[in-house]
């Protein structure tokens, strides 16, 4: 895919309302890791809508379980372009601050 073609991919994502139902429906999986009662929900968030959007975009993903039983898990994600290229590592979390119903 050229660069002018992915852009206009994610224009078109976001100009159709696709993107706002994603967000949506993410944000709604009350995926909150402080709280053990509220893991199945951080399970199905990396299960259900990580992997599958990763996956979508050429990735590799696993979970891994964390070592630190206070702890979620872990989603590793690989998508290799050429072993030539710099490799990017990115940190991001899915799992939500405790909040308020609403």
């Amino acid at each position: 895919m050229t660069r002018d073609a992915a852009i206009a991919q994610v224009t078109e994502h976001f100009d159709n309302g696709a993107f706002f139902d994603d967000l949506a429906r993410r944000v709604a999986i009350a995926s909150t890791a402080q709280v053990k009662a509220f893991r199945p929900q951080l399970d199905r968030y990396l299960t259900e809508e990580m992997i599958p959007a990763l996956e979508s975009l050429g990735f590799r993903a696993t979970i891994h379980q964390n070592s630190d039983p206070r702890g979620g898990p872990f989603l590793l994600a690989e998508r290799l372009e050429n072993p030539n290229l710099p490799t990017l590592f990115s940190y991001g979390h899915g799992d939500v601050v405790r909040g308020f119903e609403g």
